[in-house]
């Protein structure tokens, strides 16, 4: 099989009952597989071998041989399939809490978040006041191994053209995510049927055609809908292709939500109008596409603006945008395709002494402009792109970098209509800070965090110090490159994305100072991870989506929650009352000066604790009544010997008597 998966994986044995949903011999072939292939990378560690997609489309009938089949059986694809592999064991879910699942099918990858929040019960009159007033909302938790990814992203199942093909590649592909969910949440598998699961197409997927995004997303549909494939609550609506400017909005929700800058503020009805309170702006910047998202605190927007209300709080008016073909990937193809057209073979921002192999359906007409992708002339091309130059161009590279800004195309329409007020690309934008405030903090991520990384900015830096840690690794060579790459703390695995490292850190700087306008002093923060969130739009998603959920009502859990605290503070009443009880007793014991207080006490007395027995033998005090009767019994003998004695003498004095007489006789 071509570009199988390296190494053997060991053998797996399946029943005939537990075949895969799908249920066509090409399916079940894959879903062995995937198990065998999952066994074995249980034994591996970092980031596990490429599995070409092939794969999906091999007959597993009594076929000779792979070594002998036809050459034409066995051709590869013109993509592969790589999971990243957990770094740790995986958390199972526990609790009584519930889950959702949101897919991020983007341009890069495509990645499953598994997200926890309580359950959305409603319990009296005054949770549902709440509600009405927009004070109660549910808040979305993860654990950073609850996220599964594999690449490449879902648009290059376009390629698949015959139905049945498309399905199966894509259910393959997306049920080895499923898998890992039903992992992590075997234990409530009794409440699959109520875990919402989301899946979300971005940028990868906005450069399709409407006609391959719709059969794209059908499919998806189709396969969700299957319960013995999805066993999660799944609708049509879950599953679409966002706009640009929703994933910008779900970016900003997700950094404000990390940062705890959000929820307060959207509490009551009506809408968020000015607060000196801090909010945070976003840029980010995928792979396909770059977004921008910010509250403009005077809420004077022209163009742009995006209402955000979460569950029935107050809304937000936001400024957002988001440019496609502007992500890291997008302007890298603009880049090479303008290059290839011009007939020019050498990529100025390339490291001196290398090479790199680039691939795109992207063409110029007469005029230089691109062609859509849906045209005829948009066909699959791959050349070889190299630097053999001595000497670095940094300036070469900056102009042709600026130049993927399409900052001149203001002047046509743009400068005029909103008088200046334009990002690049022909844009409206409000105006953006040259200095920082409180009000106008900045948080960039995903490409972004990852220049920062790759620069060793640290997580803050300067707009003009960016610029200039681009020129000092832009005039490395790539072998000087190689060993700064070893250095870092997490050094670049792919050598393709590592001979970019110059271009794309040039890009973000001309995207920054130029496109977008920050000041050179402006501090902006980069960061994937925040306070224990995981950044990005799928955050923000899904925190707007469990919102949108209904609340159940459950009085009668009230009921038995208040059972429960009144079964606990008797306990602890009555627990309290006897440990203060054996206190005094052990006192009593322990101390002769308390003991006398305490029998000489009135209220010792006037109970009738004096006389009680019990009381006095476990405070150690005399029983009286014992003593008494000893006392009588002891006064008894005596009386007793005392009379035997009179008697004994007047016996005496008798017979004395009696003697005498009868001597005189």
């Amino acid at each position: 099989m071509a570009a199988d998966i390296v190494d053997s994986a060991p053998s797996t044995e399946f029943s005939v009952g537990n075949k895969h949903p799908l249920e066509n011999r090409k399916s079940w072939n894959f879903h062995v597989k995937r198990h065998q292939a999952d066994s074995y990378d249980k034994q591996r560690e970092g980031i596990i071998a490429s599995a070409n997609v092939w794969r999906f489309l091999e007959a597993v009938s009594d076929s000779p041989p792979e070594d002998e089949r036809n050459a034409s059986e066995t051709q590869s694809l013109p993509y592969s399939i790589k999971r990243k592999k957990p770094k740790n064991h995986i958390p199972f879910a526990g609790g009584d809490t519930t889950h959702g699942m949101m897919i991020d099918a983007g341009s890069q990858g495509t990645r499953l978040h598994i997200y926890e929040w309580d359950k959305r019960f409603l319990l009296d009159e005054d949770d549902l006041l709440e509600v009405a007033q927009g004070k109660k909302l549910s808040y979305p938790t993860s654990n950073n191994r609850w996220t599964d990814k594999y690449t490449p992203g879902l648009d290059v199942f376009s390629y698949h053209k015959d139905a049945d093909d498309l399905k199966e590649a894509i259910g393959g592909y997306l049920g080895s995510l499923l898998d890992f969910a039903k992992t992590v949440l075997k234990d409530k598998e009794d409440e699959w049927h109520t875990y919402p699961i989301y899946l979300k197409g971005t940028g990868g997927l906005r450069t399709l055609s409407q006609s391959e995004r719709v059969r794209i997303i059908d499919c998806v549909r189709e396969l969700f809908h299957d319960k013995t494939y999805n066993p999660f609550d799944f609708d049509d609506e879950r599953a679409r292709v966002i706009s640009g400017e929703e994933e910008a909005i779900y970016g900003w929700v997700g950094v404000n939500f990390a940062k705890g800058t959000l929820i307060e503020q959207s509490e009551g009805v009506g809408a968020v109008t000015y607060n000196p309170k801090l909010t945070y702006g976003m840029v980010e910047m995928g792979g396909a596409s770059t977004q921008i998202a910010v509250y403009e605190n005077n809420g004077d927007l022209m163009a742009n603006l995006f209402k955000l209300q979460l569950g029935g709080a107050r809304h937000w008016n936001v400024y957002v945008h988001s440019y496609l073909y502007s992500g890291i990937n997008g302007a890298w193809s603009r880049l090479n395709a303008r290059l290839n057209w011009q007939g020019v073979l050498t990529n100025p921002c390339l490291p001196t002494g290398s090479s790199i192999e680039f691939s795109s359906w992207m063409h110029l007409n007469d005029k230089a402009q691109l062609y859509p992708r849906s045209h005829p002339e948009s066909t699959t091309y791959t050349v070889t792109m190299n630097n053999d130059h001595t000497v670095f161009d940094f300036e070469k590279c900056s102009d042709i970098s600026y130049k993927l800004l399409r900052k001149q195309t203001n002047k046509e329409w743009c400068d005029f209509q909103m008088d200046g007020n334009c990002g690049f690309a022909g844009v409206y934008q409000p105006p953006l800070p040259q200095m920082n405030r409180a009000i106008d903090e900045f948080i960039a991520t995903s490409n972004f965090a990852d220049v920062f990384a790759f620069l060793q900015l640290g997580e803050r830096s300067t707009i003009d110090n960016i610029g200039k840690k681009a020129e000092r690794i832009c005039s490395l060579s790539f072998n000087e490159l190689q060993v700064y790459n070893s250095n870092l703390e997490s050094p670049l695995k792919d050598p393709d994305v590592l001979k970019q490292g110059c271009f794309r850190s040039v890009y973000v700087y001309q995207m920054l100072r130029n496109g977008w306008e920050f000041g050179d002093d402006f501090v902006i923060h980069a960061a994937d991870v925040i306070n224990g969130h995981k950044l990005g739009w799928a955050l923000g998603c899904m925190l707007y989506e469990i919102n949108t959920l209904p609340w159940n009502f459950h009085p009668e859990l009230l009921f038995n929650i208040r059972r429960r605290w009144l079964i606990r503070s008797l306990y602890i009443i009555v627990g309290t009352l006897v440990a203060s009880g054996i206190a005094i007793l052990l006192a009593t014991r322990m101390s002769k000066e308390f003991n006398k207080t305490v029998r000489e006490s009135i209220f010792f007395r006037q109970t009738g604790l004096e006389t009680n027995g019990m009381v006095c033998r476990l405070m150690a005090i005399p029983d009286a009544r014992n003593f008494l009767e000893e006392s009588e019994k002891s006064y008894e003998g005596l009386n007793i010997e005392a009379t035997k004695k009179e008697a004994l003498a007047k016996d005496t004095k008798k017979g004395s008597t009696y003697t005498r007489s009868m001597f005189k006789k």
